[in-house]
């Protein structure tokens, strides 16, 4: 029974691990406002790089992730 607990509680965490910070509909909002806006090249690829660093740091440093969005959120508006 205490190896079923252990189990149980270990498979809670790594699948807790696995979806926390994901950001897949705030990267497929910024790629949809990116082809539609009408920004300069230069913004435009400072918002590409910012989808690049929300896209590599959703699980392993979503703050910084997040951080990413809204200021590319805040270009793009």
């Amino acid at each position: 029974m205490k190896n079923y607990i252990i189990a149980v509680i270990a498979l809670v965490f790594f699948s807790s691990n696995l979806f926390a910070g994901c950001m897949k509909s705030e990267i497929s909002q910024v790629e949809a406002k990116l082809k539609t806006s009408e920004i300069s090249l230069e913004k435009k690829t400072e918002v590409s790089k910012l989808l690049y660093i929300i896209a590599e740091n959703e699980h392993s440093d979503s703050e910084l992730a997040f951080e990413s969005y809204e200021k590319a959120m805040s270009i793009l508006n």
